[in-house]
């Protein structure tokens, strides 16, 4: 089994919405019952495949196009080793979270009329309010409120694949650092984060990468 740890930082406020809605916020964010934001792994494996294609089509990067259906696709025609499984993103590693769980759930339970899930979620997120203008003038109906999760926060998750080869690991790393906005609003400065990568023998993306274009200039 091939384990990739990954982190994504947030270098602005995020909108990783739900689909929700209530009648405090018009669009709400991802996040589990305790309160805490999730950045989901369907979402991350998305983001992914886009930078994953972004990257194929960078000059001498072509050669990576037929990993795209092995990785990321669910329909392969085959049994596909390399295949990605990405969980669920926290706030916490994953080897900490249960354990988070369980202390938030015995907090809430205890003070339940001072420490709830909403509480926990003001920690971590913000509302952002936005209207459409018209000639100067707000037009009427069209103020909107969205839960947008804080800069600087970091979520981790994981990839694992049944095997992956060192053109897979390649590419996983490109597609990596090439990746740079998530979320809503991307054009409305919203969305920007960073990312980086770490294998089980301390390999990070940019080991692999500086091997790669060594490799390259040979």
């Amino acid at each position: 089994m091939a384990v990739i740890e990954l982190t994504i930082k947030t270098l602005s406020p995020i909108h990783l919405s739900s689909g929700e809605a209530d009648v405090i916020v018009d669009s709400e964010v991802a996040h589990d019952k305790y309160g805490m934001p999730v950045f989901s792994g369907r979402r991350v494996k998305g983001l992914l495949r886009e930078s994953a294609l972004e990257v194929v089509c960078m000059q001498g990067l072509e050669k990576y196009g037929y990993l795209i259906s092995r990785l990321f696709e669910h329909d392969c025609k085959k049994s596909c080793p390399e295949a990605l499984n990405i969980s669920d993103f926290h706030i916490t590693p994953r080897e900490d979270y249960a354990e988070f769980c369980q202390a938030l759930e015995s907090i809430q339970e205890e003070y339940a009329a001072i420490i709830s899930p909403a509480d926990v979620l003001e920690e971590f997120t913000s509302i952002r309010y936005q209207t459409k203008m018209k000639d100067g003038l707000a037009e009427k109906g069209s103020f909107r409120n969205i839960r947008v999760v804080n800069e600087d926060l970091d979520f981790y998750g994981v990839i694992e694949a049944e095997q992956l080869s060192e053109e897979a690991l390649e590419l996983i790393a490109l597609a990596v650092r090439n990746l740079r906005g998530a979320g809503m609003k991307r054009n409305r400065g919203f969305g920007r984060i960073s990312c980086s990568m770490k294998l089980s023998d301390n390999q990070t993306e940019q080991d692999i990468i500086d091997k790669l274009f060594a490799k390259e200039v040979r």
